[in-house]
């Protein structure tokens, strides 16, 4: 699957500019496959969808990004989601979400201990490193969550937030 993501860079780069612009084709995944693509919106409020025989990714920004994590995870209250992206495939499925908070990095770190204390993943990584605080762990079933909290110039924080697993 990871072949096919240098495509969505190329396809959002040709997105930009109107707000009605919508792109679709097909390509040669490089080995004897076929795959698809679509984009909707712009720069800022846009979504591509990469499909292929080795699955699906998504990656989107604005208003069309995902706002329901994996796992049930909940989104950080007031967060302002920036991009995110989703894949799918070989059974497997996972997500990338990045927001920003004007809260502090302790509070948003707090909220995702308790969320996953909630949802059975055991914290198994933590890392205090300058401006950044991350956490990490695994549920039993082998999904996957890591957040990683980033303090920013304007005294919040920007949030990136990994999850994955089996589908």
């Amino acid at each position: 699957m990871n072949k096919f993501l240098i495509l969505p860079v190329m396809v959002m780069a040709m997105s930009c500019g109107s707000n009605d612009e919508v792109a679709s084709g097909t390509f040669d995944d490089g080995e004897g496959g076929k795959g698809s693509y679509s984009i909707s919106g712009d720069g800022d409020d846009s979504e591509t969808v990469i499909k292929s025989g080795d699955g699906e990714v998504r990656i989107a920004t604005g208003s069309k990004a995902v706002s329901e994590l994996p796992m049930g995870i909940e989104l950080y209250p007031g967060a302002d989601i920036q991009s995110s992206m989703t894949g799918m495939g070989d059974g497997k499925s996972g997500a990338m979400i990045v927001f920003k908070s004007s809260d502090d990095q302790d509070d948003v770190i707090a909220f995702y201990k308790d969320q996953m204390k909630d949802k059975g993943i055991e914290v198994q990584t933590e890392v205090k490193a300058g401006d950044m605080q991350m956490i990490g762990g695994e549920r039993a079933d082998g999904e996957g969550l890591n957040i990683s909290v980033i303090k920013d110039d304007e005294g919040g924080v920007t949030t990136t937030l990994l999850a994955g697993g089996n589908n």
